[in-house]
């Protein structure tokens, strides 16, 4: 996780992987503030006509967290809320908005007071032990490298040997 600290309540978070946005969901509780860009789908409500879908604008948005809610399948946080602050005055304060935080996507997050276990969790930078893991055979070799809690597979390695013990001029040393 990637953060800058602006000032004693404000930090600049950027997730790296899942184990990140885990400490992310451990970090963000109700009534913090999260700031970031998102977009939003205003309406044109006109007298005797009828509303359209409206149009999907891009917007900075500040929202009260109301809701966290963690998908481990997709890699994302959603965090509900009521609008605070916007850059766009067609957008109403005190309404509801939801952000998706992704990997690899920044916002900034506002608390009051940053508890020492919250502050540790933030400043966690990189520090994961990776490993690669090989299983070799004499007809193929599989790669992986495991990071945190996933395993990332690469493709196969064929070493071209014949599936039967016929005798052949290949050597495995090759």
């Amino acid at each position: 996780m990637i953060t800058k600290t602006i000032d004693e309540n404000l930090i600049s978070v950027i997730p790296e992987d899942s184990e990140d946005l885990l400490n992310l969901r451990r970090i963000i509780r109700e009534n913090d503030k999260v700031i970031g860009d998102t977009t939003r789908v205003l309406k044109q409500d006109k007298e005797y006509a009828r509303p359209d879908k409206g149009e999907r604008v891009h917007v900075r948005l500040a929202i009260k967290v109301e809701k966290i809610s963690l998908d481990n399948v997709l890699d994302r946080i959603r965090v509900g809320g009521t609008i605070l602050e916007s850059n766009n005055e067609s957008v109403p304060h005190g309404t509801h908005h939801s952000f998706t935080i992704k990997i690899d996507e920044g916002f900034n997050l506002v608390k009051k007071k940053w508890s020492s276990v919250e502050k540790k969790l933030a400043k966690s930078k990189g520090k994961k032990t990776k490993f690669i893991l090989i299983a070799i055979d004499t007809g193929d070799c599989g790669i992986g490298r495991l990071k945190g809690t996933h395993l990332h597979l690469l493709p196969n390695l064929y070493s071209g040997s014949s599936g039967k013990r016929y005798k052949s001029n290949f050597k495995i040393e090759k």
